[in-house]
């Protein structure tokens, strides 16, 4: 006789089912109001008020989640909160133009880094177009810096639904440098790796090559790279219902990834904070892309195409495919 399989224990805690098992059960539920043209569940809402469109985003970065102290300036902490943001945006082809943001702060953090900490904020959203327009400042254990957004809509709205078999798969920049970065401050190991730190302490939101993109009506489906390439392309795949193919030998990789990780490329496909744009294009706007690449701002390589089916796969230079499973970063999941 064959024993009863034990029942499944219920999930009782966010850490039973993760970040994105818990959104798939509350977005659902959300209430749409009638101003909003694109709700939950992209890198920004799409909402109207006052006769005009706006993109809407939130994002922070906690002490002990996304950093430790020392990790980052007060200063660079304050860019790079709003860097993040603006990345956000970027995706959906917007301009910055509004934001507040909401402190949490330690009772014994220095004066002088809270006004270089803000100071930050005012000077990056300053360089996209944007200003501070108000906010909150309270007490906590840990420092924690949130920002919500507001950008300029373009006419076209682009989300990550819209990507469809034949589509080729492009990125911006590189890949997997932010996360390498993010290694080395934890094992205080700098010889070799400035750049990589440089990348996860400073990302650089593509704002100018999101515009273009959405404007020009090249993209088909696009996202911002922070939790994962591998995880952010499944985000595409899941909301177009679609597969994708990953060719390893075409991801871009800058000079000190391959300089201190040689052919590892783990860190390229499952790293997170690159803030690149991870971007479909149909096969029959490839030429206007081409066209186009000198006015993004930063290069954009082809690193795939989607396909049938509901999963990524990896193709190796030597002809091995592996089929993956997002991997990225989930805030309540235990990292391997």
């Amino acid at each position: 006789m064959v024993a009863p399989m034990p029942p499944r224990a219920r999930a009782t805690t966010i850490g039973d089912v993760g970040e994105f098992g818990f959104l798939a059960r509350l977005l659902p539920r959300l209430p749409r109001g009638s101003g909003v043209i694109v709700g939950p569940g992209q890198d920004c809402a799409v909402i109207r008020c006052a006769g005009r469109r706006w993109l809407f985003t939130v994002d922070a970065l906690v002490e002990g989640v996304h950093f430790e102290r020392g990790w980052l300036s007060a200063h660079q902490l304050g860019r790079k909160g709003f860097l993040i943001n603006a990345s956000d945006a970027a995706a959906m082809g917007g301009r910055p133009r509004f934001c507040v943001v909401s402190l949490a702060v330690p009772s014994d953090y220095p004066l002088r880094d809270l006004t270089a900490l803000q100071a930050g904020i005012v000077e990056s959203a300053g360089e996209a177009g944007a200003v501070v327009v108000g906010g909150n400042l309270t007490r906590a254990q840990q420092l924690s810096v949130t920002i919500a957004l507001l950008a300029d809509a373009p006419k076209r709205i682009v989300t990550r639904r819209g990507a469809c078999r034949g589509d080729r798969i492009y990125v911006t920049g590189t890949l997997g440098d932010a996360a390498l970065g993010c290694r080395a401050l934890h094992d205080r190991v700098r010889r070799g790796t400035t750049y990589a730190v440089r990348r996860f302490r400073e990302p650089s939101p593509r704002l100018r090559a999101g515009r273009v993109l959405v404007e020009s009506g090249i993209v088909s489906a696009m996202i911002d790279v922070s939790d994962g390439l591998v995880q952010d392309l499944d985000h595409i795949c899941e909301e177009s219902a679609v597969g994708a193919v990953i060719r390893t030998a075409r991801l871009p990789l800058s000079a000190t990834y391959r300089s201190v990780l040689s052919a590892d490329d783990a860190l390229a496909l499952h790293g997170g904070e690159d803030y690149e744009l991870l971007c479909t294009v149909p096969e029959r706007q490839v030429k206007r892309l081409e066209r186009a690449q000198a006015r993004l701002g930063c290069p954009i390589t082809c690193i795939g195409e989607i396909v049938g089916g509901r999963r990524i796969r990896v193709e190796r230079p030597d002809g091995r495919d592996v089929i993956l499973t997002a991997r990225g970063y989930d805030h309540f999941r235990p990292r391997s």
